[in-house]
């Protein structure tokens, strides 16, 4: 019987770590605010279609998009993605930034130049790790969109549209095949859309419950 209690139990346990990974793995995987003064920045980006729908960038170890955003020192903030929200396209967010002026100059893509990596490595994504086999292009906002955070607060950008084709993308062979062409992206958005901090307001991972104290939202389905 003793065996039989300590079985039950343990099996209890595992089922309650999947169950809570299983939870996480639904919300990006946030850090808690460090102190109270800590704020965080977000923006929502999709990829345009030719139907006018918009879906998640493609993020991915040979192609991926980030926000260009500056502090009041010139500074860049790094930023997290999140593509799995099925009410969003693709969710960037900066935690544990301080107050102050911040300044969205437009979108980053880095794309692998296979002529930079070694055979039979492996690339990652990562817009601000400087991988020597990533090249960064910037596209640039016709009007870059300036931010005041104050201290404890979710603020938003707002929401943007990326419109654009790779050089020659997964059917190419060139070395810069997952380049952008710089002549067919467009960049068009709203920074008074406040969808992605509505939708953040529903996650309810411990961090993401602390952070959303300071999300002046309120939570929406679609």
């Amino acid at each position: 019987m003793r065996k039989l209690r300590v079985f039950t139990l343990s099996l209890a346990v595992v089922l309650l770590l999947t169950g809570c990974m299983s939870l996480a793995s639904f919300f990006p995987l946030a850090t808690n605010p460090l102190s109270p003064q800590s704020s965080m920045l977000v923006v929502e980006v999709g990829m345009l279609q030719a139907d006018g729908s918009s879906v998640s960038m493609s993020n991915t170890n040979a192609t991926g998009w980030a926000p260009w955003v500056v502090d009041a020192n010139g500074n860049v903030v790094p930023f997290k993605n999140f593509d799995a929200e099925s009410r969003l396209d693709s969710f960037y967010f900066a935690e544990n930034v301080p107050a102050g002026e911040y300044t969205l100059k437009g979108f980053y893509h880095v794309y692998i130049d296979y002529s930079k990596s070694k055979d039979g490595e492996v690339a990652s994504y990562g817009p601000f790790e400087n991988y020597p086999y990533h090249v960064k292009q910037e596209f640039a906002l016709a009007q870059p969109v300036k931010l005041t955070l104050k201290n404890a607060e979710m603020a938003t950008f707002g929401r943007y549209y990326v419109e654009g084709q790779w050089r020659e993308g997964i059917a190419g062979t060139t070395d810069d095949r997952w380049a952008m062409n710089e002549a067919t992206v467009k960049i068009t958005g709203d920074p008074a859309d406040k969808k992605a901090l509505r939708v953040a307001k529903n996650w309810a991972t411990p961090a993401w419950s602390d952070w959303n104290t300071r999300n002046p939202e309120t939570a929406a389905d679609k």
